[in-house]
């Protein structure tokens, strides 16, 4: 068989390969044995990859009709991957298919043989020809320029792309000739060029012709400038057949160089006539053009040369002589940015020296590569003269007004300010800018905005006035002065401001109100002396007798309940130690656990009420042996078994405190933190760190134990509040910390999260004396 196939069983819906020719295998790349066997479902399954093609459910159909109908069946073109084997993949195929049924003589099926033609090859040609096609017709309607062909000597288009049909203003064209669609080009020789290109083959080709298009069909022609080529046209046998022509729009930029042309001749006539002196020169120095005003400022015209400037000589500001290569434009022509050189001194010919202010300024190509530089030069000869004159005269008059004593206010018709001195600028708390321009109603609240507007028409009159006055200061707060104002008039008599002497007497009118109300305050205040020194004596008799109670009752709580207390523990001690009956120890533990919390409590109430009303002690404090003496004490109690204390202090620096007061705040922390731990059997831990400055002391107590949840952080400081589900403790242990920390002007802090240990940070302020 020379056709590529393989022989299957019937055995539907396994189709088993039995046999497959050379041609085959070598389509499918597959050694025989790897096929002989298997269904050709399980030989070739379908491509997981693929969802659209459908090769392996029409050969499926095919072959269940040859069963079933016991006769021929040809597929038509389908794609069918083939799996690669090594490596694993796919391989795109193409094939028609045809699978026809073997029988024997009692015209049952024992065989179908299933025969391919590879078209992959093909397919793969005729897709590459689409593709290229359309990358074709892509390019030729995305073409930057407009194109087309022509055909035969009457000029028919043939082709013509979107931007040639938008540059002649037609949309229909193909298979008309040139004539019909453009026939304003007859009158401009376009014809004569077509006729040489198709009767001898020479290209012809121009740059920025002008070529008139009736663009919307009214008559009226709009001119285009293009830059063309008409080229000839061959067919395969070399005979020409029609034109191929490739244009580009340059209108805008022929325009826009005819502007620029136009705006350099206006600006070359500018600068020529400016009464400014200008020139230029190139980066060598070399001048290219110069006014008359610079050749009036350099005093003739410059030598055949001259480098960088036409003067003879040029001086810096304090008349020494500049080297060239300092002069400005020099400079400029070595960097790429503008030189504000101040004031440079040029020398005319005769000697005669002028003062000029010199603007150099770089000019670049499109490439931002410099070119040039221009210069402009201000003769300030005699302005600094004026000025000179003007300065003197001004210092003389600004000194006398800025050490005035009084405010003086200048403003125009419109009540706007022009001039203020220092004094009055101090007065009212503005800065001089901030009060140029604005209207005197603005320094004023509405009250004294009626009353100026009163006064102010006189003004008009000619009236002067002498009175007290409130403004309002940019603070806000009230100023009262004394003002003498006086109109001031022009030449011809009309009104055009007024002169304000301001001196700020606010201290002498609070002065005046102050005592007017001051002998009625000492009157009620003497009344109400009296009335509160009665107050005070009954209030002090009742809290002397207050303070004593309190003393006889903390004295009573220390001595009557704690004595007590500490003899029933001692008696508990005893009989725990005797007796032997279970029930009898619980019972004995559970009073031993109350008793601890009563006589704790009483110890908090103790701490308390000695954190209130007892002075401050401040002494040196060494940190590190007070904080292990805690620690000692509380090591060996039941509840801190095994747990690790880790103590980290560096007091290296002295610190002062109340003792009583700091012991206070660490024995009730570290013991909540024993009592609060973890019963993990290891790695429990309580970690103590701070560092004394002589500002402060920050201390740090962690532990890894059973947390607080951050819910409850701003409430466990609370006097008497105890932590839900947890019902040992007083609810003031933490109260009590806090206040001894506020009295010794401290802080504290919380970090802690439910399982993951608590953190306490404070800080107490170094109280050395």
């Amino acid at each position: 068989m020379s056709a590529p196939s393989v022989v299957l069983l019937p055995d539907a819906p396994k189709f088993t390969i039995v046999a497959a020719n050379d041609c085959y295998l070598d389509i499918v790349n597959t050694p025989e044995k790897e096929l002989i066997g298997k269904g050709i479902f399980e030989a070739f399954p379908e491509n997981p990859e693929d969802r659209l093609s459908k090769g392996v459910e029409n050969l499926r159909n095919s072959l269940m009709n040859v069963v079933d109908t016991k006769a021929p069946d040809t597929m038509p073109l389908q794609k069918y991957d083939i799996p690669i084997r090594n490596p694993s993949g796919f391989k795109v195929k193409y094939a028609t298919i045809q699978n026809i049924p073997i029988k024997d003589e009692h015209n049952k099926i024992t065989h179908i043989l299933h025969s391919i033609e590879d078209v992959t090859v093909l397919k793969k040609i005729e897709a590459s020809l689409e593709s290229e096609k359309q990358r074709f017709n892509e390019l030729y309607d995305q073409a930057p320029s407009c194109m087309g062909r022509l055909k035969g000597p009457d000029y028919v288009y043939e082709l013509a792309n979107p931007l040639y049909l938008e540059l002649i203003g037609v949309k229909e064209v193909i298979g008309k000739t040139v004539k019909e669609v453009l026939p304003e080009l007859e009158a401009q020789g376009i014809f004569e060029y077509l006729d040489k290109v198709y009767k001898t083959g020479e290209t012809v080709a121009a740059d920025e012709m002008l070529v008139k298009f009736d663009q919307n069909g009214n008559g009226k022609l709009t001119d285009r400038y293009l830059n063309y080529i008409y080229q000839a046209n061959r067919d395969h046998e070399g005979v020409i057949d029609g034109i191929l022509f490739f244009a580009t729009d340059v209108t805008e930029l022929v325009e826009a160089r005819k502007k620029i042309e136009e705006s350099e001749s206006r600006y070359k006539e500018l600068i020529q006539n400016l009464p400014v002196a200008t020139y230029s020169c190139n980066l060598e120095g070399t001048l290219l053009f110069y006014n008359k005003a610079a050749v009036t400022l350099w005093g003739k015209e410059p030598d055949i040369g001259k480098k960088w400037c036409g003067s003879w000589k040029i001086y810096s500001k304090d008349g020494k002589p500049l080297p060239v290569d300092l002069w400005p434009v020099a400079i400029a022509a070595k960097k790429s940015n503008n030189i504000n050189y101040k004031e440079i001194i040029v020398e005319r010919p005769n000697g005669q020296k002028r003062n000029v202010r010199p603007y150099p300024v770089p000019f670049t190509n499109d490439s931002g590569e410099m070119t040039e530089v221009v210069s402009v030069l201000i003769d300030i000869t005699e302005s600094k003269k004026a000025e000179k004159i003007i300065s003197e005269s001004e210092k003389k008059y600004r000194q006398i007004v800025e050490t005035a004593q009084e405010g003086i206010w200048l403003i125009d018709k419109e009540n706007k300010t022009t001039f203020v001195n220092n004094k009055l600028c101090e007065i009212l708390e503005y800065t001089r800018n901030e009060m140029m321009g604005k209207n005197i109603f603005y320094f004023m609240d509405e009250e004294a905005r009626q009353l100026a507007i009163s006064l102010m028409e006189n003004k008009n009159e000619g009236y002067s006035d002498k009175l007290q006055f409130k403004y309002i200061s940019k603070s806000g707060k009230e100023v009262w002065t004394h003002i003498s104002t006086n109109p001031l008039f022009d030449e011809e008599g009309a009104y055009k401001g007024s002169l304000a002497m301001v001196t700020d007497i606010s201290a002498q009118k609070i002065t005046d109100e102050k005592l007017k109300s001051l002998n009625k305050k000492l009157a009620d205040q003497n009344e109400e002396k009296e009335k509160r020194t009665k107050e005070l004596r009954i209030s002090n008799r009742k809290l002397i007798k207050t303070n004593r109670e309190l003393d006889r009752f903390v004295y009573s709580v220390s001595h009557d309940l704690r004595s007590p207390l500490t003899s029933v523990l001692g008696l508990i001690s005893i009989i725990e130690e005797d007796s032997k009956e279970p029930e009898t120890l619980e019972q004995v533990k559970m009073i031993h656990n109350s008793i601890t919390r009563l006589d704790g409590f009483i110890k908090n109430i103790l701490s308390y009420s000695q954190n209130n009303r007892m002075d401050l002690e401040i002494q040196q404090i060494p940190i590190a042996k007070a904080i292990h003496e805690i620690v000692d004490s509380v090591r060996n109690i039941k509840m801190a078994a095994g747990i690790s204390f880790q103590i980290d202090i560096d007091d290296r620096l002295p610190f002062h405190s109340d003792r009583k007061r700091f012991n206070t705040i660490l024995e009730n922390l570290i013991s909540n933190a024993i009592k609060y731990h973890t019963t993990k059997a290891s790695g429990r831990y309580l970690k103590i760190s701070g560092t004394s400055t002589k500002k402060e002391l920050t201390l740090c107590i962690a532990d890894n134990g059973m947390g607080i949840d951050p819910n409850y952080h701003d409430k466990i400081f609370n006097m008497f509040y105890r932590l839900p589900g947890k019902t040992e403790g007083s609810g003031l242990g933490l109260y009590i910390v806090k206040e001894a920390i506020e009295k010794l002007q401290g802080s504290i802090e919380i970090q802690s999260e439910i399982g993951e240990g608590t953190t306490f940070s404070i800080k107490l302020k170094n109280l050395k004396p």
